[in-house]
């Protein structure tokens, strides 16, 4: 079964529900599933507000596991007791079914390697600097980041070694806005955030009217 599937089902059947059990009834319970569901929220292309934070939280200590290279994921009662979306929010949740859905159907077994040995470590390390930056509550240093680990997660999910590439090249570019946004922060101020925001939205707005 999919993990849109199990998401479906799990939510459909339940108006509310923990993260702890949300992990018991999933049919698969990797790491790559873990990322996926963690990221997806703020990975949206309009992200649901209030995950990044307390989900950021979580991935590090998923992302600790990783480089640990953990066989089994494992979290503490503080994070298996906290609620999660459910039923009612069914704007938020129809929007992460379609959205993974989407991905799903691309998805293939290619470019294994990249998911295995010292390279899975090295994503772990990724995870956990995506991670960071999602729990920095300042404009611009979420979405990108949470799309790498949400592709990462994926291409962890089926051994695609292609979303997984894609992933690392998203998570990039997420971390050096974020480090770009934090350094003008750091000189500037709070101006400092909205020029760059301001020059993001002006490259945003050129790549739309160059492909359209």
């Amino acid at each position: 079964m999919k993990l849109s599937s199990d998401i479906k089902t799990i939510f459909k059947e339940n108006e509310s529900i923990t993260f702890g059990q949300f992990i018991q009834k999933i049919s698969h319970k990797s790491f790559g599933v873990m990322l996926v569901v963690l990221a997806i929220p703020s990975a949206l292309p309009l992200p649901a507000a209030g995950y990044s934070v307390p989900f950021g939280i979580i991935l590090t200590v998923l992302a600790i596991q990783m480089i640990l290279n953990k066989k089994y994921v494992w979290f503490p009662n503080w994070i298996n007791n906290r609620s999660l979306p459910t039923s009612k929010d069914a704007k938020l949740l129809n929007g992460m079914v379609k959205f993974l859905e989407f991905f799903e159907n691309l998805l293939k077994p290619r470019l294994k390697i990249l998911s295995k040995g010292l390279f899975y470590r090295v994503l772990g390390i990724l995870v956990l600097l995506c991670a960071i930056s999602m729990i920095i509550p300042i404009p611009l240093t979420n979405t990108i980041p949470a799309f790498g680990v949400f592709l990462v997660g994926l291409g962890l999910l089926e051994e695609d070694g292609f979303f997984i590439l894609a992933g690392l090249i998203s998570a990039i570019i997420g971390l050096s806005l974020t480090t770009t946004i934090l350094y003008f922060f750091a000189i500037l101020g709070r101006e400092g955030i909205n020029l760059v925001q301001d020059n993001f939205d002006k490259v945003i707005i050129s790549i739309k009217n160059t492909i359209l």
